[in-house]
């Protein structure tokens, strides 16, 4: 992921889906404003770490 500074975060949410599965889904979003202006969603994958861009 391109790292860049945030200049704020508008709003924040949890999604947790599939746990009954094998391919369970447990990530945290955070829609974004980032110090360029640029607006942007990025997630945590909970189950398995890292950082994500959402892409459209």
């Amino acid at each position: 992921m391109n790292r860049q500074p945030v200049a704020v975060v508008r709003e924040e949410w949890r999604v947790v889906d599939r746990w009954w599965t094998e391919a369970p889904v447990n990530r945290r979003y955070f829609d974004v404003v980032l110090e360029s202006g640029q607006n942007i969603v990025v997630f945590r994958n909970e189950e398995r770490g890292g950082w994500f861009t959402q892409s459209a």
